[in-house]
């Protein structure tokens, strides 16, 4: 860990990282009435029921066995059990922006977001409870470093202190932005400036990672995948890393990229795509040793991707472009919806349809915009 001598949001630097960001001055205090009132804090507020919650931002959509799972923005979940058809809200213990959904069975599920986050279900995302928050994450961090400090003490090891104390005077300030979770109890957790989680037992308590990932920046960590026979990581500047041992330690590896990476995609038994900023797409075929740009003929943000049911890629972008790929992520056929918009995550529902999360919520894509077409390969 670092001693950070900024704090302006580094994922401001593109619309994807606003959209995810776009309520991290809320999502901590705010409010105070009066000096004598305490801050209400958003992160302990339910959410409010919504008619407008199935038209709002919605940031992630994942499969819980037959059931559709949607989160998004002011804690908003959605869930749908007639393939993405029809949406309808369940309650929510927070009020703050959730990022990302994961569920590794079809009744046990997690989700994470702003000010810090975890909520899990137990019943397939009809009910959630809060399981960590931003104040308890600084207070793991500060007391892992603590600890560190005292086993081995060093002037790193005490800037390490430092840091984590300045994260805990700082407040709930920093989100979760990818989850994975390999069963029902060991799960990881990762976000803005490096934070990062682990549990063995299914979020009942949570340790800081931090120090088993080479990210001595303290880069934001945007997504992590299980594909290629290990564990990888995408995040800000372009950087990857890779965990052979379940996750108990991840290296950095010879990125391609100098732009932010928002996300990873498994190809095949061997590969692996990694991409971001202004469309930049990269293709590993031997475990993310070696990398080869693949074509794009628009620099759009790629914001997210998904396996198909049918095996096929997907990948889409923020001005509404799907991009789909039937030879494992060598090349891509793009298509635009019919009303383009902000698209921010896909999932595969249980009758095989492609379900798209955006800024105005979700819907089934057209069978006809997966289709492949002549003349339109980049």
């Amino acid at each position: 860990m670092q001693v950070r001598v900024s704090r302006t949001p580094r994922w401001r630097n593109s619309r994807l990282a606003t959209l995810l960001a776009f309520a991290l001055s809320a999502c901590a205090v705010s409010q105070v009435a009066s000096g004598a009132e305490a801050a209400i804090k958003l992160f302990e507020q339910p959410a409010l029921p919504s008619a407008l919650a199935t038209q709002s931002l919605m940031l992630d959509v994942t499969l819980a066995g037959q059931r559709l799972v949607a989160v998004g923005e002011r804690g908003f979940i959605l869930l749908s059990d007639d393939d993405g058809r029809s949406w309808r809200q369940v309650s929510s213990p927070v009020s703050v922006t959730l990022t990302r959904v994961v569920f590794p069975s079809a009744s046990r599920g997690w989700a994470v977001g702003h000010a810090g986050v975890v909520l899990h279900s137990q019943d397939g995302g009809l009910s959630w409870s809060k399981q960590l928050d931003g104040e308890q994450a600084a207070r793991l961090e500060l007391e892992a470093a603590q600890q560190a400090h005292r086993a081995q003490p060093s002037e790193q090891s005490q800037l390490q202190v430092d840091a984590a104390q300045q994260m805990l005077q700082e407040g709930p300030d920093k989100p979760f932005l990818a989850v994975h979770f390999f069963d029902d109890q060991r799960g990881l957790i990762l976000g803005a400036y490096g934070l990062a989680f682990a549990t063995e037992d299914g979020g009942a308590s949570w340790q800081s990672i931090r120090e088993r990932i080479d990210n001595p920046s303290a880069l934001h960590l945007y997504d992590i995948h299980e594909a290629a026979g290990g564990l990888f990581i995408a995040g800000e500047q372009g950087l990857l890393l890779r965990s052979l041992d379940n996750g108990q330690h991840f290296a950095a590896l010879d990125s391609p990229a100098n732009g932010t990476l928002f996300g990873l995609l498994a190809t095949n038994a061997r590969g692996l795509l990694a991409f971001g900023l202004r469309g930049k797409t990269y293709l590993s075929e031997d475990h993310g040793d070696s990398w080869r740009t693949v074509a794009n003929s628009l620099p759009v943000t790629l914001t997210a991707g998904a396996r198909l049911a049918d095996g096929s890629l997907m990948l889409v972008d923020e001005s509404g472009r799907t991009l789909l790929s039937r030879d494992h992520g060598q090349s891509f056929v793009a298509s635009t919806l019919a009303e383009p918009t902000y698209l921010t995550g896909l999932a595969s529902s249980a009758d095989g349809q492609v379900i798209l999360a955006s800024s105005h919520g979700l819907a089934r894509l057209p069978e006809t915009t997966a289709q492949r077409s002549p003349g339109s390969e980049q």
